[in-house]
């Protein structure tokens, strides 16, 4: 708000307001402002515009020392990595050999594992077959047995049978011997 008494000349004034004072339009008032600046604005703008020159210089030179240093670790990283991945190609060569040499060794192991149930299958046939021989000579030599014991029994019958008519008398001996036997007397 502007008043009259302020002295201002050539400004369209509006009737009074409620406290006998005279109100300047906006624009008017604005451009006033605009034309009157005082002394000390032009030094403080342009000393404020020197500040944040400044710190805009500050800015990018801590940009540039990050960037830098990060230039570094950015290549200390590769470096490492580079050495990560010589490392990790000959891991992996490690690895399919060793991967190589089990499949070998599978099929050594399965080859043996064969040839032993190989073995086995034909120790057991040549066992089969020899229990089979066994049970047959086995069974030969129980005949054999009966037709022994059949015949021993039959001697030892006959034997029996001898010496009991030799004791009789009853045979061809008891007769000699009785011829022998009464020549003497």
């Amino acid at each position: 708000m502007f008043y009259r008494e302020a002295g201002a000349v050539g400004i369209a004034l509006r009737p009074a307001g409620p406290f006998r004072e005279d109100i300047v339009a906006a624009h008017t008032l604005a451009m006033l402002q605009v034309a009157a600046q005082p002394g000390w604005v032009g030094p403080t703008m342009a000393i404020s515009l020197a500040i944040i020159a400044l710190c805009f210089l500050g800015m990018a030179t801590a940009m540039a020392v990050a960037a830098l240093r990060m230039a570094r670790e950015v290549k200390r990283v590769a470096t490492v990595v580079n050495g990560l991945q010589d490392d990790a190609t000959q891991t992996l060569k490690a690895v399919r050999r060793l991967t190589e040499q089990g499949q070998d060794l599978m099929v050594v192991v399965r080859n043996e594992a064969g040839a032993f149930a190989q073995s086995g299958r034909r120790v057991r046939r040549k066992l089969m077959r020899g229990v089979d021989r066994m049970e047959d000579k086995l069974a030969d030599l129980e005949t054999l047995y009966d037709l022994v014991h059949g015949e021993v029994e039959d001697a030892a019958l006959d034997v029996a049978a001898t010496l009991r008519s030799v004791r009789r008398g009853n045979g061809v001996l008891g007769r000699v011997r009785r011829l022998i036997v009464a020549g003497r007397s």
